[in-house]
């Protein structure tokens, strides 16, 4: 259930922070200075938004409808009666919804009685943005303007390009239709700085509270499989936390000598792992768009449609080099901290399609020592026509590589496992991919949005909105000041509905875990 009172106190028990000792001021001053440039396919039709707009943009175009043509745009869900029976209602879109259980309903096309799952509408006479607090929902609740792609684009889709062409080209790319306050396109990207540190303390604390709410914002980072080297000695899963627990307050009381006398001799740290979550630093961004339609780019066993996509990338920095400019309250001494590292994500985690990247750090010039490295390193991340992954170059990519699938199985030693029903669907679906590609196209020629530094004066610059989470103990999202954003970004549930038999609908997921993991694999 979305227990809204419980997060937040769980929150204030534990002293939730995730970006100590930098504040939320610092990590806005980060995230803003190191925003990575995206630049999108000149025919995209989605471009990212807000979480709020995914609400807003679909009520408020709806209202716009003539009251004749309103009906058409309804949603039709299956709702139970007061007499336990079900019938069939038209709600305004959006819908919130959740499964009432199976109900017996006469059919009104064929006039048979029939038996199927009803839908409980969370937001029927409650507003939208309140209704995903409501104590209902958990992790199947489903979000939804209707499903189809004909109505994404009539919310959400970009309608026509500067020239006013409906398909979109290179040098006339199609616009979003995200305005601003002012009227301005805009284009809203999250950023979220985490201490890895920080991040498996919670986490930890989190899986060891039976009770803990459905939350949005957490899992993806079950890292304890990484840290401990097994023997033969059998440990649950309670021990394993605790010892970790333990070693975590250790270091962050000041001992770094990385001890565990919970573990029986059998059992070891693994020190790597244990070096990386205590040095690094990840900041995302995530990119949310409202409908995904790949299916326009591509006709193979990959492609698909769906509501609620949620893509993005990572900066990697040194917790060392960041620290010191927080410590000194200078940001510009913040800046020079040049991240290690950039990582995009490429579909599914199993394909091993993800980049990562080293960042070199820029020696300022003689003549200009104070010169910050933003001036000298651009960052470029290129979200793929249809289906948002991300990459680092333009041009065509091969999506799906069975024997790098093949090989990070082997490399993660077991964190990706292949039950045995699964592996003759791959070797047929390795022989297919023999004869049928599947592509991703990425492009210079389409919008771009980013640091003001790439965007202003570009013909196809679009101004970013960058809404930076509050993970930090002087400012973070469980606090009550926080609550309109904590409703929507805890949501559990599925930010959108079935769209065909490749429907990737599904939560908005952290990807921290994804992002360890590739580093863990480059380092």
């Amino acid at each position: 259930m979305a227990d809204l009172q419980a997060l937040q106190a769980f929150a204030a028990a534990h002293g939730f922070q995730l970006t100590h000792p930098l504040t939320h001021h610092q990590v806005v001053t980060l995230a803003e200075y190191w925003l990575p440039e995206v630049r999108f396919h000149p025919d995209e039709r989605f471009h990212p938004i807000s979480l709020a707009e995914r609400i807003d943009m679909v009520e408020g175009q709806f209202q716009e409808f003539p009251p004749a043509e309103q009906p058409q745009w309804r949603v039709r869900k299956l709702v139970r009666t007061e007499d336990d029976t079900g019938r069939i209602r038209l709600f305004d879109p959006p819908v919130l919804t959740v499964s009432d259980g199976a109900v017996t309903w006469p059919d009104p096309e064929t006039g048979i009685e029939r038996t199927d799952g009803a839908v409980r509408v969370l937001n029927d006479g409650t507003p939208t943005h309140e209704a995903f607090g409501d104590p209902l929902v958990d992790g199947e609740t489903v979000f939804s303007q209707g499903v189809s792609a004909p109505r994404a684009r009539e919310f959400f889709g970009a309608r026509r390009t500067a020239a006013g062409q409906v398909v979109g080209s290179p040098g006339d790319p199609l616009l979003p239709r995200a305005m601003d306050s002012e009227g301005h396109r805009s284009i809203t990207i999250m950023a979220t700085y985490k201490n890895l540190i920080d991040l498996l303390r919670y986490e930890l604390l989190v899986q060891d509270a039976p009770d803990y709410p459905p939350d949005g914002l957490r899992g993806g980072f079950d890292i304890a499989q990484h840290l401990l080297n097994a023997g033969r000695t059998p440990l649950t899963a309670g021990v394993k936390r605790q010892v970790l627990l333990d070693l975590v307050a250790a270091y962050e009381a000041g001992d770094v000598s990385a001890e565990t006398p919970g573990l029986p001799p059998d059992w070891s740290l693994n020190r790597k792992v244990w070096d990386v979550i205590t040095r690094y630093a990840f900041l995302e961004y995530d990119f949310f768009y409202a409908f995904n339609d790949w299916e326009r780019y591509q006709v193979a066993l990959w492609d698909n449609q769906h509501e609620g996509d949620s893509e993005g990338c990572c900066l990697v920095f040194d917790r060392g080099l960041i620290n010191v400019g927080a410590a000194a309250d200078d940001d510009d001494q913040l800046r020079r901290a040049v991240p290690h590292y950039l990582i995009t994500c490429v579909h599914e985690e199993l394909h091993d399609s993800d980049l990562i990247a080293t960042i070199p750090t820029p020696v300022p010039p003689p003549d200009d020592p104070q010169r910050l490295p933003r001036q000298d390193l651009p960052l470029i991340v290129y979200a793929a026509g249809g289906s948002h992954a991300t990459y680092l170059t333009p041009g065509t990519h091969d999506v799906v590589d069975f024997s790098d699938m093949w090989a990070t199985a082997e490399d993660l030693g077991g964190t990706i496992l292949l039950p045995v029903h699964l592996l003759p669907v791959l070797v047929v679906l390795a022989m297919i991919e023999c004869f049928q590609d599947t592509h991703d196209f990425t492009s210079d020629d389409g919008i771009r949005t980013g640091p003001a530094a790439a965007v202003d004066g570009h013909p196809a610059g679009i101004a970013t909105d960058l809404v930076v989470l509050p993970m930090s103990v002087d400012n973070h999202i469980y606090q009550p000041q926080n609550a309109d954003l904590l409703r929507l970004r805890a949501f559990p549930g599925k930010w959108g509905a079935n769209d065909g038999p490749r429907n990737r609908s599904g939560p908005l997921e952290a990807k921290s875990g994804r992002y360890f993991r590739k580093l863990l694999q480059h380092l």
